[in-house]
């Protein structure tokens, strides 16, 4: 606990995946939320992005797959230290990287800007690999990669080196949506179509490995799709995961991410402020 006159961190550990993910995504949104005005969000955002891409942005060995590493210290050696790890949730930044790129203060046409759209589209080719290279095209909570060496003897004894493995105790899927969150936000800001055909070779997945009768379950581990799914589905199927989809294919997406709604953490839509006094408006104009 924080008890602490001053806040310090709970965990000696700094990810960008599980209980973590949500902070990083609010210092945009709550930016976004408020019409842009509060600078001091966007600021929170853009530091913690440039933190990202200086100390935990990776390449793995062989084919350079871009992912987000988590870091730790040891407090006896006073030393950090990477580990060569993301989460599926860390898959959220894809889509989150495109829309502050989008929304950048600096302009669309600026570095920043197109070096965070850049590694927003790298990340989101990562996350469709998590899917794709496993046996029943779903992804495993989590991945360790291999790291990325430089020299080119190095990479040459290395070069039949898959880049990835699943982590220690992550071989579920439990219906997850970030990956299909980055790929909606993706496809809506650029028009891409590969967003919803790689959209769509999941969702076939999930509907063959993961349908019952009554719902949709999870599966114990991805390599073994023919176990069938458990008997048991996270709320968040619902709430995100199927919302995504839907916006994902729908040919008449309303929304406006960049000037009139911005999601919260649960994939619930939301107008921003302005649009809201906007429309406060329009009703005193009625009475």
């Amino acid at each position: 606990d924080n008890t602490n006159d001053k806040p310090s961190f709970g965990t000696n550990n700094i990810s960008f995946g599980s209980f973590a993910d949500s902070k990083y995504e609010y210092m945009l949104k709550i930016w976004l939320q408020g019409g842009k005005v509060e600078s001091m969000y966007r600021e929170m955002w853009d530091k913690s992005v440039q933190g990202m891409h200086d100390v935990l942005l990776q390449r793995s060995h062989p084919s350079g797959l871009r992912y987000i590493a988590e870091s730790f210290s040891d407090p006896k050696e006073r030393k950090t230290f990477l580990k060569y790890r993301m989460d599926h949730l860390a898959c959220f930044m894809g889509g989150a990287l495109a829309l502050g790129a989008y929304t950048d203060p600096l302009g669309f046409d600026s570095w920043r800007a197109q070096r965070d759209l850049q590694t927003a589209k790298a990340l989101a080719y990562t996350c469709y690999q998590m899917y794709a290279q496993s046996r029943s095209g779903l992804s495993p909570e989590a991945l360790t990669f291999n790291k990325f060496y430089g020299d080119e003897e190095t990479t040459a004894a290395k070069a039949t080196t898959p880049d990835f493995k699943i982590a220690e105790n992550a071989r579920y899927y439990i219906l997850r949506p970030e990956t299909i969150e980055t790929f909606y936000i993706l496809h809506h800001l650029t028009k891409d179509p590969v967003y919803r055909e790689w959209g769509w070779e999941i969702f076939q997945a999930i509907e063959c490995f993961c349908r019952t009768d009554v719902a949709y379950g999870s599966l114990r581990d991805v390599n073994i799709p023919a176990e069938g799914p458990e008997d048991r589905m996270e709320s968040f199927f619902l709430a995100e995961t199927l919302k995504y989809f839907y916006l994902l294919f729908h040919p008449d997406d309303q929304l406006d991410l960049l000037n009139k709604h911005v999601f919260n953490t649960e994939a619930h839509p939301i107008r921003t402020f302005p649009e809201l006094n906007k429309e406060h408006s329009n009703r005193g104009q009625c009475i």
